[in-house]
């Protein structure tokens, strides 16, 4: 008997490979809502649980990891991170203490984004990372990581991610084929559609609360005028926001933007005071109602740009 159901357990297990199944879906680690999003449009059924570090309202450079979370890391396959310097306040340690293998760097569960695009240094729009600048104190970073703002590296990026998925998961090549063909098609029209619709922003001036929609303004063409928070993390006083103000007339500021993550306050006093809209941008998927998935992400992000060009708000 014992035999005979050794037989059985045997022939299930060749008969899951033969048909591309695996025995357990992978297991994923995303440091950010956008990566998480991306493993489940390319994945489907064969991504298992997706553990998220950060939510859409948490400021992903300020992590505090909980024991769930390092358990988590110990437990998956996949580590999916943007890189560029945006989550080394953190990772690392969790890194260590989770002590998993599979993650080390140069192993195909070790995937950052930020590998496979062109980096806008923090400081310059539009270059590439060139020599690398001194570290300064709180989130600032040597280029700007939030990569997820231009659809174009989301498409190079879910190339990259299809074929490390099938790294991991051979037998899974076709669905992971199938579906990375299906979204980058579905982006590729979408990002065609939105730049036409986003024609109007060419050129705008707009102010910002802080510096993290770099890639997403590079791509529809709007220039920052002005910076609400001084520096990362730090509060803006009186005088600084006075400068802000000032500056809304002097370049015809049309609106102010600010993350979904982001307490809006000092944004809201230059709005009072400038009398121009205050628009709140979901930054990531989840951010806001309609942001679900990273094809709403972008269709939202526009049309509440145009809302601001208009001087309409949303919440």
């Amino acid at each position: 008997m014992k035999v005979f159901t050794t037989a059985l357990a045997g022939a299930a297990l060749l008969a899951a490979f033969s048909t591309g199944a695996r025995a357990a879906p992978l297991e994923v680690f995303a440091c950010v809502p956008e990566w998480a999003s991306l493993a489940k449009s390319l994945g489907g059924d064969r991504i298992g649980t997706v553990t998220l570090a950060t939510t859409p309202f948490d400021n992903p450079d300020n992590l505090k990891p909980t024991p769930g979370q390092i358990a988590a890391l110990g437990r998956a396959d996949l580590m999916l991170c943007t890189g560029a310097g945006l989550e080394e306040a953190w990772l690392p340690a969790m890194l260590e203490r989770a002590n998993n293998p599979k993650l080390a760097k140069g192993k195909p569960g070790y995937f950052m984004a930020g590998d496979f695009v062109k980096l806008i240094e923090e400081h310059g729009h539009g270059e590439e990372k060139s020599e690398p600048k001194k570290e300064e104190k709180g989130e600032e970073h040597e280029v700007h990581p939030h990569i997820q703002g231009d659809p174009n590296n989301v498409r190079i990026v879910a190339g990259q991610l299809a074929k490390r998925l099938i790294a991991l998961d051979p037998g899974g090549k076709d669905v992971y084929t199938e579906r990375a063909k299906t979204f980058i098609t579905q982006l590729t029209a979408l990002t065609k559609e939105l730049k036409t619709k986003a024609a109007p922003l060419k050129g705008v001036n707009i102010a910002v609360q802080h510096d993290h929609s770099t890639y997403l303004l590079n791509w529809v063409g709007i220039r920052t005028a002005a910076t609400v928070e001084p520096e990362p993390n730090v509060a803006p006083g009186p005088a600084h926001l006075t400068a802000v103000v000032n500056e809304v007339p002097k370049q015809n500021i049309r609106f102010i933007i600010y993350a979904a993550y982001e307490d809006p306050s000092p944004s809201r006093y230059v709005k009072e005071k400038a009398k121009i809209p205050l628009v709140k941008l979901p930054f990531t998927v989840g951010g806001t109602p309609e942001a679900t998935d990273l094809l709403s992400y972008y269709k939202d992000s526009v049309e509440r740009l145009l809302d601001g060009l208009a001087g309409r708000e949303r919440p």
